[in-house]
């Protein structure tokens, strides 16, 4: 069933100039250089990092935004046509998101949206067991906040995440067990189109500029809010031991070529 108001682009747009994502990466995370706020879905790949889009945090904006759209405040939260902007907001259970929700509740409860947040055990929250009602894949909730990104340096996959397919055989939904890899059910046949056409592509540099597209096209509908661009590894070194050809990457563990590593004396 259509969202009563996610389905406002509006209002998706108005959540996203509430996060305040410079506060939580610099306060919760390593901040910059190391971690940044995040403006595409899809990052880590330099040649698929799109340089059209941004990201801005200003609560006037996003007041002025609802307002313009009809969302009209009863009290401290908004309303339209008998709908209010009620969202429940859940995640699992880790002290820095619990830290984040709470930024993003405030923020948000700015602008005139009421925030119910909630939090759920990890083992539950990342199951994708069919009969696990409470796990990302059911998406019982308004809004969700979890960790994701590519996996390998073509991220087919990882843009599978917002395609619907035929009869949107893709979302996830009780039909196909909640193995649906679309979790957001965001169907956009432009998307689709484009994600057909990357799948059976074999020129890099039209690849490329595909992905750029099909990221564009979630950053500036916002189905998501990326907030944190976060390093691939963090890790911390004794001063006695001092370590050559550690080389990181983001598709692999720190330890990938460790049989390549030598002490430094």
């Amino acid at each position: 069933m259509p969202h009563p108001f996610l389905t406002d682009k509006a209002v998706r747009q108005a959540f996203s100039l509430a996060t305040d994502r410079d506060t939580i990466t610099t306060q919760f995370y390593s901040g910059p250089p190391i971690e940044t706020p995040a403006k595409n879905i899809l990052t880590g790949i330099a040649q698929y990092e799109s340089k059209n889009t941004a990201w801005e945090f200003n609560l006037d904006k996003a007041r002025q935004v609802l307002d313009a759209a009809g969302w009209t405040l009863d009290g401290d939260v908004r309303k339209k046509n008998g709908v209010e902007l009620n969202v429940k907001y859940f995640t699992s259970i880790n002290a820095v998101r619990q830290k984040t929700q709470a930024v993003n509740k405030k923020n948000w409860g700015d602008i005139g949206i009421k925030v119910q947040i909630g939090q759920v055990d990890a083992g539950v929250f990342f199951d994708s067991a069919a009969g696990t009602d409470q796990n990302a894949n059911h998406f019982f909730r308004d809004i969700q906040m979890f960790t994701n990104g590519a996996t390998s340096t073509y991220p087919l996959l990882y843009m599978l995440a917002w395609y619907g397919g035929k009869d949107g055989a893709n979302v996830a939904q009780k039909a196909n067990g909640w193995s649906g890899q679309n979790v957001d059910r965001y169907i956009n046949p432009e998307y689709d189109t484009l994600f057909d056409q990357v799948s059976k592509e074999t020129d890099q540099e039209k690849a490329a500029e595909t992905f750029i597209k099909m990221n564009d096209i979630i950053i500036n509908d916002f189905v998501e809010i990326p907030i944190v661009q976060r390093a691939a590894e963090k890790y911390a070194a004794l001063n006695s031991l001092r370590v050559s050809n550690i080389s990181e990457n983001p598709f692999e563990t720190l330890y990938w070529n460790i049989a390549n590593w030598n002490r430094v004396s």
